[in-house]
């Protein structure tokens, strides 16, 4: 869902959302425009959570993946040159 928003960042899209959410709550306990607040709560916390599940878990582990990746094939590189000689 964040792939449409390519030129911030993930934590900063992070940060974003929270804000976001934290004005619609404010919003909600001011004014009377409650059920428009309440879909735009709903909305904003969907965001905001896959933002945090992005930054603190799947960023992390596509990077650590793309560094397995590197070493595998490192290894599978010097397997080769071992068995050629």
């Amino acid at each position: 869902m964040l792939t449409r928003y390519t030129s911030m960042t993930a934590k900063s899209q992070s940060y974003l959302f929270t804000f976001g959410l934290l004005l619609t709550f404010l919003g909600m306990t001011l004014t009377d425009l409650w059920m428009p607040m309440v879909v735009g709560a709903f909305i904003l916390t969907g965001l905001a959570v896959e933002s945090w599940i992005r930054v603190a878990h799947l960023i992390p582990m596509h990077d650590e993946i793309r560094t397995l990746r590197q070493e595998i094939q490192q290894l599978r590189h010097e397997s080769r040159d071992h068995f050629d000689q």
